[in-house]
């Protein structure tokens, strides 16, 4: 592919893959509106709406930009996404998926904390703007996780674990994290700066600090592993436990007190017991790769 932007720098190439995000959503919303035209789709079935505007949204918005903008600006666009099979990679996937785990319970208690935050009284108004926002966001998620079917859980598989962490993977790890390190040159700052933009582009306040936890263990994943199909099969994970979940036992005792658990001693002391193994992983990992 020809290199359009060849001489870009690392900052231009950010601000690139903003404007094509941006100009992808509008070209996702026109393809989305054509799509619902067809009779083949119920346009009038707010579900099936929801699932297009979803799928165009990933593809169009959000990995399209990543690969151009990659594949404009690199001779060998595949080797600078790290997207590549190699020897190794069963034990990268096993780091991967005891990651996952183990940090598991810290980002359910950073999540609880953070759905308790009230504001000061006078930025009530904020705060009613963010309840607002995560109500609607809650919604959404009920909509598109209140399929009975086997049918309806495997396309949730596919669009809401696969398709977006193939699609956010690409977009946030692959290109913007290391357009950020080629600019700063330091890459626990390209994790940090990454995981704040990912959280912060879901405009999800309420669910902010565990998903910039969640940006920063993939961030840290792809840092480490150089290869962009280990965040992928974490974000894929942590997305597909939630369906899988929600879809079995949602309407089991087990379930209403996982929704509604609250901070206790033990959940603390179970919270920084996770958070301490994790990080433990990651400094383990880090000194088998420099004595490999």
């Amino acid at each position: 592919m020809r290199l359009l932007l060849n001489n870009a720098s690392p900052g231009f190439k950010i601000a690139y893959l903003f404007i094509f995000l941006l100009i992808g959503l509008f070209i996702a919303g026109a393809i989305t509106k054509i799509l619902l035209i067809i009779p083949i789709f119920d346009s009038d079935n707010v579900l099936v709406s929801l699932y297009v505007n979803t799928i165009t949204q990933s593809i169009f918005a959000i990995g399209i930009p990543a690969i151009l903008i990659v594949a404009w600006t690199n001779s060998n666009p595949l080797l600078y996404l790290k997207i590549r099979s190699e020897s190794s990679i069963n034990k990268k996937i096993l780091f991967s998926v005891l990651i996952f785990i183990f940090s598991y319970i810290f980002a359910s208690f950073l999540s609880v904390w953070n759905e308790s935050i009230i504001f000061p009284e006078w930025l009530y108004d904020v705060e009613k703007v963010m309840r607002k926002m995560e109500d609607a966001a809650l919604e959404t998620t009920k909509l598109l996780l209140s399929g009975r079917t086997i049918g309806s859980l495997i396309l949730n598989i596919i669009v809401i674990s696969g398709l977006a962490a193939i699609s956010e993977e690409l977009f946030f790890r692959g290109a913007l994290q290391q357009f950020i390190q080629e600019k700063f040159k330091n890459g626990h700052l390209s994790v940090w700066l990454t995981a704040l933009i990912f959280s912060i582009v879901h405009f999800q306040f309420y669910g902010f600090f565990p998903r910039l936890f969640l940006g920063a263990i993939l961030g840290y994943l792809f840092l480490y592993t150089r290869n962009l199909w280990i965040p992928i099969v974490l974000h894929f994970l942590n997305n597909a436990t939630v369906i899988i979940i929600n879809f079995f036992w949602r309407d089991t005792d087990w379930y209403y007190r996982i929704e509604n658990i609250t901070i206790s001693y033990t959940y603390i002391l179970l919270a920084l017991v996770s958070l301490f193994t994790t990080i433990l992983l990651f400094v383990v990992y880090k000194k088998s790769i420099k004595n490999y």
